[in-house]
């Protein structure tokens, strides 16, 4: 027998009591003083038992969640709904929410209701709360209370609500000044500032002119022998296109790691920038061109969802589908060792590798760490240390060399 099973019989059998001794007191004097306490307590006791057999799993709880994805320090409203199948008086209907202020912040209105029934049907309320942590968070049940007029009896029940039950906060976000990195060619690899003009330095081969060709891609040389336009096709550049890794394996700054790779993929998005992102979790799919606000709020969905792996048991994955014509490769990481950089470096081919290492304020690496980083820079990768306040020059640092 559960306590609260236990607890709705002694208060059931406490009104019976009640009713029984104002009876048996009644009988014993006869007078109309005590049948007159009688017949007072009689409404009382009856409203009580009808409270202890009001279904309460009759009642139906909806949730509403006005912004379902929101960042940390974002708004959103919650309107809670309850419904009943039957206009039964009801003296008062308390409603509360369970635990959900752990990963939120309650700004206005309060989780918990306190309504007068009477004979409604259904009632709501509001509340807006804040997102305070990254993650996807779940809605317990709510928890919904009803009592007779003198306290004899409360009843309380657990409802599983309808509608939305999780909410999904962002990571934090930080200003980064993103440029592409690493540039380079099919024949070679050169570093270069971000660029919005097309490349047009090396000239491969020659086609039919086509309307909307400038005067500078003609090929005149063509045109003097033939008399027919050319126009000069030029060697494609890939250095526009980056791709970002993150490292999703158990370290001391991985929130931090989580942080940095949102504020790029946001700026970069902004830009409408050609990269592309992925983890090192195996669990998570490779996001394309992060080039809007949808492919944006998927890779932010799955930064937020992230659970750190194991770093004693993760695996390295097989990068070469997912860097197969990649750009620069940016490798976000907290400790880059030989495990994560050969896996990298094996599906590479030529592109240039660059390592951002997040470590925690001006705390000096550890031992193990600076070793992973001299082993990376001996690799042939790039590697920037930094920490969170020098997230926004970091592509630019990089860039310059």
């Amino acid at each position: 027998m559960t306590r609260k099973r236990a607890t709705l019989i002694i208060q059931t059998l406490f009104v019976l009591l009640i009713i029984g001794g104002a009876y048996s007191f009644a009988m014993f004097q006869g007078g109309m003083g005590s049948w007159t306490i009688f017949y007072f307590i009689v409404p009382f006791t009856l409203y009580a038992l009808t409270i202890v057999l009001y279904p309460l799993k009759s009642i139906t709880v909806s949730r509403v969640i006005q912004h379902p994805l929101l960042g940390i320090g974002e708004a959103t409203t919650v309107t809670i709904r309850v419904k009943r199948r039957n206009r039964f008086p009801l003296l008062y209907l308390s409603v509360q929410e369970l635990e959900c202020d752990g990963f939120a912040t309650i700004t206005q209105g309060g989780t918990s209701k306190l309504f007068v029934m009477g004979f409604r049907k259904e009632v709501l309320f509001q509340y807006e709360l804040q997102g305070k942590q990254r993650g996807e968070h779940h809605f317990s049940p709510v928890q919904i209370e009803i009592a007779d007029f003198l306290g004899w009896v409360k009843k309380r029940e657990t409802i599983v609500t309808e509608g939305e039950s999780s909410l999904i906060i962002f990571p934090e976000t930080k200003s980064v000044q993103y440029v592409p990195i690493g540039s380079y060619h099919d024949k070679g690899t050169t570093r270069s500032p971000f660029s919005l003009i097309k490349e047009t330095t090396v000239a491969t081969s020659v086609r039919d002119y086509q309307p909307g060709d400038r005067m500078s891609w003609i090929h005149w040389k063509s045109f003097a022998r033939t008399q027919n336009l050319m126009t000069k096709e030029f060697e494609n550049k890939r250095g526009e296109h980056v791709t970002l890794l993150l490292d999703a394996r158990s370290s001391e700054t991985i929130e931090e790691q989580i942080r940095f790779a949102a504020s790029i993929l946001k700026e970069a998005a902004a830009r409408k920038a050609d990269l592309t992102f992925l983890t090192t979790d195996v669990g998570n799919a490779a996001i394309g061109t992060i080039s809007g606000e949808g492919q944006l709020r998927k890779a932010l969905t799955q930064l937020a969802r992230l659970q750190p792996i194991d770093a004693t048991e993760a695996k390295p994955p097989n990068y070469a589908v997912a860097l197969q014509g990649a750009g620069a490769i940016v490798i976000i990481s907290g400790n880059p060792d030989a495990i994560l950089l050969r896996a990298v470096l094996s599906a590479s081919r030529a592109q240039p590798v660059f390592c951002f290492v997040v470590r925690k304020g001006a705390e000096p690496l550890s031992n193990l760490v600076e070793q992973n980083v001299r082993a990376a820079k001996a690799l042939g990768v790039t590697v920037q240390l930094l920490t969170d306040k020098q997230f926004e020059r970091s592509f630019q640092e990089v860039a310059k060399g």
